[in-house]
This record gives C-alpha cells, structure tokens and sequence, in this order.
C-alpha cells in the first residue's frame, strides 16, 4: 500500500482467481514459506495537462461604402473692376499711383510736341476692388467602411 502496509492473501484464493497463478511452476516461485503470497499493489496515477485545439475559425468581410454628401460654405470672393476715364489736361509731373477707398488709380500721361512741351493727362485707370460673399454648393463622395464577423465552425 502506499503507507507501507503489506496485503496478504492465501494462495487458494490467487488460484481461483487468476489464470496466471494456475501453473504449477509459478505457484512454487510465489509461494511463501508460510503458504501466502504477497502481490506488490498497483497505484494509477493521473496526469492533466491542457493544449490547444482549434474549434472553428473567424471570417473577416470589410465593406466599403460610398455615399455624397453636399457642402454648403461662404467662400469669399474677389473681382476687380476696371475702368477707364479719359482727362487730357496738361500736368506738370506724372502724378503717383493713389488709392481712394477700395480703389486704385494709375495715371498714364503723354508727351505732345508743341511749341512747347507741356505735360497732358490723357487717361486713368481705375481699379476697383469689391469684396463679396456667396454660397457655393459642392457635392463629395465620402467613403465609410464596415467590418462583418462571423464565425466559421471547425
């Protein structure tokens, strides 16, 4: 036993019992001298031990979706308006580029041969800026995508 105790049992009973104890040549190397046999135990022993084992798979769809969407913003908008405005007056030095308000004026002048030489404005140019809003209305394509799991028994 495990404790150290030893089970004795007549050989009569091993004999009716086991077909291994039958043979004559056997039973004289068992036998002891007080005619009792003495059988050595067998323990089991369990192991438990844990591994991997595959019970099924997952499968991955990715989807992508496109859908528009329309943007509406205030853009800010810049034009420039020309103008031109005829002088011809005489001028004693070219005149400076000026601004008056949101408008630029370049003077062009000319020089005439007469009797003297005298210095005529002929024409100016105005450049007139105006600021403005608008709406402007544009449609994008957006994409959005999606992920499905199933599962896929093994």
């Amino acid at each position: 036993m495990a404790n150290g105790e030893v089970v004795r049992l007549p050989t009569s009973v091993l004999l009716q019992t086991s077909d291994v104890w039958k043979s004559a040549d056997t039973r004289a190397d068992v036998l002891s001298s007080n005619n009792s046999v003495t059988i050595p135990l067998v323990e089991e022993r369990l192991e438990v031990g844990k591994r991997t084992v595959a019970t099924g798979t997952v499968r991955l769809n990715k989807t992508v979706q496109e859908y528009t969407e329309a943007l509406d913003e205030t853009l800010a908008v810049r034009t420039f308006d020309v103008e031109r405005i005829v002088i011809n007056q005489p001028v004693d030095a070219p005149p400076p580029v000026r601004q008056e308000g949101n408008t630029t004026i370049y003077s062009l002048v000319e020089e005439r041969l007469v009797l003297t030489k005298e210095l005529v404005l002929k024409e100016e140019i105005r450049i007139i800026q105006r600021d403005t809003e608008r709406h402007d209305t544009q449609v994008v394509t957006l994409h959005k995508e999606h992920i499905s799991v199933e599962r896929v028994p093994g």
